[in-house]
């Protein structure tokens, strides 16, 4: 009996150790690897040799031009609505639902509340993002037949998508989390003061995804807002803008 409670015991001082690791440490590993990736990324966006030195197209005559664009990108997908309509509304579904989702948790590190209103919004949002991400894994494999060649990278960001987002909603529609604990960790994280974790598995496993696929980020196309920007800026030139 005594050797089973020790064994007991050492299970559970294992778990909690894992739990500090995946909610205390990797966030600050998670925030370098994204921090040097993107400064990566400016800096080889800006060394990279142009092969002309005016732009194809018009560019934008200001800051405010470039940005109004990347809103109507987002919110209103104009190039996915005149090819595929099925894909600009699961586009929609997982743009809004996502952007609703990542603005109520940035809501919640500030005022850590959450009204009913909020909560059941969230867990829309979140439920939204999913479906969307679902629908893009089965359209890509669809198309994969036909018209497009997918590779590993593809499935892998979709797959850590869907499971990151249908976890998250699982949790928040479920009322799984005490949200008095959960803001103390997330105070713990952001004062360099942590505290011990909420230890749930479900909620450890969402934010494990959640943390890689932060740090895949960077890596892959899904940081297109920000090259477009940066993009748009570098040639923002009156040299190249044509005429009204």
């Amino acid at each position: 009996m005594g050797q089973r409670k020790k064994c007991v015991g050492g299970e559970k001082a294992m778990a909690g150790e894992l739990a500090w690791f995946i909610a205390n440490i990797l966030p600050y590993i998670t925030l370098a690897v994204m921090t040097l990736a993107l400064v990566y990324n400016f800096v080889k966006w800006l060394v990279m040799p142009r092969p002309v030195v005016w732009a194809i197209f018009p560019a934008k005559h200001n800051t405010v031009e470039i940005l109004l664009g990347l809103v109507k990108k987002i919110f209103v997908l104009p190039g996915p609505r005149k090819v595929d309509i099925s894909i600009w509304i699961l586009a929609m579904l997982f743009h809004i639902g996502l952007i609703v989702s990542l603005s109520l948790h940035a809501k919640y590190i500030f005022v850590p509340s959450l009204g009913p209103m909020e909560y059941y919004l969230g867990a829309a949002a979140g439920v939204a993002a999913a479906i969307g991400t679902i629908g893009f894994f089965i359209r890509r494999i669809e198309m994969h037949k036909t018209k497009v060649d997918s590779t590993f990278a593809d499935y892998f960001a979709l797959i850590l998508l869907m499971a990151t987002l249908t976890l998250g909603a699982y949790l928040r529609i479920g009322g799984i989390m005490d949200h008095e604990h959960m803001w103390m960790w997330v105070r713990g994280i952001l004062t360099l003061s942590p505290v011990d974790p909420p230890t749930h598995p479900l909620f450890l496993v969402h934010i494990t995804l959640a943390q890689i696929y932060m740090m895949y980020l960077p890596f892959k196309t899904l940081i297109h807002p920000i090259a477009i920007f940066f993009g748009q800026k570098v040639i923002l030139d009156e040299r190249h803008i044509y005429p009204r």
